[in-house]
């Protein structure tokens, strides 16, 4: 049997507040985008896909080693952006920051996955967090947008390495922990 999975850092329950906030203030603008619940709302570190049910132990021991190596991430959110483009948006995004311990965490856990023979994408790791999809152009998107571009979040400690299953369903994904680690190595 195969499992739908992602690994991903959780944000605090004040973070994706103020992230619905800044939804609604896109909504009216950017109509015809479908908004991601704000709870749902996670940094992804590794899509795995569809995999073997029987990785997911594999996986979670590997979480489990590196957790204790590194200390929580602490990300700056600011900045809102799209894929491929603001003018041509179909991923509306936030950004984030989280210094060298994010993209240590990640190098990581790339490294971990790849020992396992895991599948994970080969494209360079843009961390973001997932605000919405347009199924259509928007015309006008690029200064819709405009205003949006250095749109300060706040901060927040990412202290959860969480291996998730992902059940798509009509309403939208059910994301279901399986596996929670907690960051707890050195700080540097």
């Amino acid at each position: 049997m195969t499992v739908r999975a992602f690994i991903a850092l959780p944000l605090p329950q004040a973070t994706l507040g103020v992230i619905g906030k800044l939804q609604e203030e896109l909504v009216t603008a950017l109509p015809g985008v479908r908004w991601v619940k704000p709870e749902t709302i996670h940094l992804t570190l590794a899509f795995l896909g569809d995999i073997a049910e029987e990785s997911l132990e594999k996986i979670a021991s590997s979480m489990l080693s590196i957790s204790g190596l590194y200390p929580p991430v602490t990300a700056t959110f600011s900045g809102i952006g799209a894929f491929p483009s603001r003018a041509r948006p179909r991923v509306i995004w936030l950004g984030l920051d989280g210094g060298d311990t994010l993209r240590q965490l990640h190098a990581a856990l790339k490294q971990e996955l790849d020992a396992l023979q895991l599948p994970t994408e080969e494209r360079r790791f843009v961390p973001h967090l997932t605000l919405g999809r347009a199924r259509k152009s928007i015309p006008g998107a690029g200064k819709i947008l405009e205003p949006f571009a250095d749109r300060d979040c706040g901060r927040a400690r990412l202290d959860k390495l969480v291996l998730y299953e992902s059940q798509l369903r009509p309403q939208g994904a059910l994301h279901l922990p399986r596996c929670t680690a907690t960051l707890n190595g050195p700080q540097p």
